[in-house]
């Protein structure tokens, strides 16, 4: 039952309009990741690269990784069953994932790209200049986000 009622807000979770409960994760709720892939593209088109597009599958995988964050109260970019975020995008469908950040305690879609972007690391992955697509997630205050190569 615990699957069914993830992969529900999973599923939900693709619209984006609404805030969802996530099943058996007492109080957590899908927030909305409305907005991020146009800030996403105006970062990359100010430093002239070409833009990035949503992927479903990446999205499945990173709204994933945030729920089990929350559900087993960590914050790590390696998932409580010991996975890599590649391997987190191929179970979900996706062979060729890039690169992946992290975020918790941000409220706004704009306050966690501000923190990415004036983060070395994480801007860099936002830069990726191979990167054809981009998946994002997030429960209550975690957030994560992946590019990928389009595959």
């Amino acid at each position: 039952m615990r699957y069914l009622i993830l992969g529900a807000a999973l599923a939900l979770a693709g619209c984006q309009s609404t805030t969802t409960v996530v099943g058996t994760i007492p109080g957590a709720e899908v927030g909305s990741t409305s907005g991020m892939v146009e800030l996403i593209n105006a970062e990359r088109a100010r430093h002239g690269l070409g833009p990035v597009r949503e992927n479903s599958r990446l999205s499945k995988a990173a709204l994933a990784h945030a729920a089990d964050m929350v559900a087993n109260d960590y914050f790590s970019h390696t998932g409580a069953n010991g996975s890599r975020f590649t391997e987190r995008a191929s179970d979900a469908g996706y062979d060729c994932a890039g690169s992946e950040n992290i975020a918790f305690g941000q409220d706004t879609v704009a306050i966690v790209m501000s923190a990415w972007i004036d983060s070395p690391g994480h801007h860099r992955n936002i830069l990726m200049a191979d990167a054809k697509d981009v998946g994002f997630g997030r429960v209550n205050d975690v957030w994560v986000q992946m590019f990928g190569r389009g595959c």
